[in-house]
């Protein structure tokens, strides 16, 4: 595949000495918020579009819920709606993986400190993580569904309730963030 095949958000990075195809960061003009994954799943990278999987897909869906950002139409792509609504997206590791412990320490440590400066350059007020994994790599504990204690570059940061929570209990927590969110 040359570059002027890439299809929609794929992008071709430099990581740890290998190009890799990838998703590119997208990154509103304003941003209000950035959802921000450990590293892309290969279902997402081959289609071009952030959160491809059925987590990923159930968990956005759930976030529209709040009023972050507008659901799709046909309920697949979601970044447009959420970059109109200055909602962006990235990953503390671009490099393509599968799996719970895909993505070495190192690597961990290398995206963090990218997507931390990213952060603060623009400013961004509220990081939302959809799974435990990169409050994990940001935080340093994958702490617990809600609001945070800790910041990263002066962002506050909302963990999404596990894909599998129950909707009694993922309710509150996504009651929460529309507060904030109306608040805001």
């Amino acid at each position: 595949m040359h570059d002027d095949e890439l299809v929609d958000h794929q992008a071709r990075t430099q990581w740890q000495g290998a190009t890799v195809l990838t998703l590119a960061s997208l990154w509103p003009e304003r941003p209000r918020a950035m959802v921000v994954g450990l590293h892309p799943v290969p279902c997402s990278v081959e289609a071009g579009h952030y959160f491809q999987g059925a987590v990923g897909q159930r968990q956005l869906r759930r976030l529209t819920g709040t009023g972050l950002f507008d659901a799709p139409a046909d309920d697949t792509f979601y970044e447009a709606g959420a970059l109109a609504a200055g909602v962006g997206f990235t990953n503390v590791v671009p490099r393509p993986a599968s799996g719970t412990n895909a993505v070495s320490p190192d690597e961990i440590t290398l995206g963090r400190e990218v997507v931390t400066r990213e952060l603060a350059a623009r400013e961004v007020p509220l990081v939302v993580c959809l799974t435990r994994l990169p409050v994990q790599a940001l935080l340093g504990s994958p702490g617990t569904p809600g609001f945070q204690r800790g910041t990263v570059a002066g962002a506050r940061v909302f963990r999404m309730p596990g894909p599998f929570t129950a909707l009694a209990d993922v309710a509150p927590a996504l009651d929460d963030l529309r507060v904030w969110l109306a608040d805001a």
